[in-house]
Parts: structure tokens; sequence; C-alpha cells
């Protein structure tokens, strides 16, 4: 968490929205990087949302382990919260994965997840309209299950999922079966921190170059597949 902390505050210094932690634990902010940190004890991360009171009509939800690689743009994000109120999106994603080939806008360079499309749900790097966020906290225990059964349930609400064409947001996703991947090491070492956790193996990084390769084929059909089946890494909860 200290390094998610780090790295936002070094590449984001002038934020202009507040920042929130919610959290299972006590929290020492030594950074000071936080407006408000709300704890609660549920192990599964959308229950514990279920404890916030959102302000804002539309949130950016980031996990701890969407390391912000490098200086954020605030301009180009505050002109995606325009593109987001002029659409009535009920999310316009930041970030562009998985990728997507349904042209929205051109001229604005927004792509769209049109319903149906796999993993068009996601946690990574979204601008939500805070509404249809709590939609989904209300109805998944915790972000796998939203991402992985999220699709069929967006498909039947109205609002639109855009996307920016380019990456708005500079995040990376850091985690990948409990242990960073390469990039993410690296990232972290040319920032002078140290991993807090093992890196993943090159068997490992085989293994998940493999699963992505298949999903890749047909991704509709395996997220389909998923959903009914319930299958698929999940996370571990202490009890």
């Amino acid at each position: 968490m200290k390094n998610f902390d780090y790295l936002f505050a070094k590449n984001w210094p002038d934020c202009p929205f507040q920042v929130w932690l919610n959290t299972d634990a006590e929290y020492d902010d030594t950074l000071g990087i936080y407006d408000k940190i709300i704890v609660s004890k549920h192990p599964q991360n959308l229950i514990r949302m279920r404890d916030i009171v959102f302000e804002a009509p539309y949130t950016i939800v980031l996990q701890d382990d969407h390391f912000l690689m490098c200086p954020v743009d605030t301009k180009k994000v505050l002109a995606s919260l325009e593109l987001a109120q002029k659409y009535h999106t009920g999310i316009l994603r930041l970030i562009q994965d998985p990728r997507t080939n349904n042209w929205f806008s051109e001229n604005e360079n927004l792509m769209e997840y049109v319903p149906g499309t796999a993993y068009r749900i996601s946690a990574r790097g979204g601008l939500w309209d805070t509404s249809y966020l709590k939609k989904f906290i209300d109805k998944y225990d915790d972000f796998w299950e939203m991402e992985r059964k999220g699709q069929s349930f967006s498909d039947s609400l109205d609002q639109k999922i855009l996307c920016t064409r380019f990456r708005t947001l500079p995040i990376t996703d850091a985690v990948r079966k409990g242990k960073y991947e390469e990039f993410a090491r690296d990232v972290l070492e040319a920032n002078d921190l140290i991993p807090e956790r093992p890196v993943l193996t090159a068997r490992e990084r085989l293994k998940e170059c493999v699963k992505a390769a298949i999903f890749e084929m047909n991704p509709n059909s395996i997220a389909h597949i998923q959903e009914k089946l319930n299958i698929g890494f999940k996370p571990k909860y202490k009890k």
C-alpha cells in the first residue's frame, strides 16, 4: 500500500479531486494524500464500499495494485469528466483494457464497450457515474465477482460504457495471482522502492500468457462460461 501511495503522490500531486481510502484496517497515512479514510472490517472490497457515504456525482475507482507509472495529465482527466457528463456514461474507462474495435466518436477519441462485450465491467481506472457504481456495490461482494458476473447485469442497464482511446490514466496492473508483474517491479525499482511481494516466475508468466492467448480466441464465449460456471481465479479471504 505504501508503494501505491508514493507513486500516487509523486505522479498526481495536483489531483483536483478528494482522495478517499476504503480499507479493512487502521492505516497510517504518512504522506498525507487521503482526505478521508473509511475503515470497514469486511474483507470483501465491495461490501466494504457499502459503508461509504458518497458525496461526488462521479468516482474514479483504483485498487492498491494499480500503480501510476508516470505523471498524470490532469487536463485530460478533466476533459474526460466532461465527456462522461456529456454522454451520461455509466463508466468512462480511462484505460483501454481489454482492447475494443468499436468506435463511439472518432473526433473525441472515444471507444465503446457495447453490450455483450467480455469484461466491459472492470475495476481498473474507470470514471464511474456514482449512482451507476452503487448498483454494482449493492449487487456484488467484490471486484472479482463484479468483473466476472457484471457484464450481463450491465447489459440490462441503459447507460453506455465508453473508453478513451489512449491511456488517460497511466496505471499498470501491478499484481497477478498475488505476485508482482516484472514491469511493476521495474517501476518500483526505478523509484527506489522495495517490492512488497515476490515477482512472477518465468513459468508462471508463460502460463498466464497461454491463458491470455486462449481468451483472445473467443473472449465473449469464455467470459460467458466463466460467469455461468463461476470459475476462474478467486480472491481468498482470511476468516
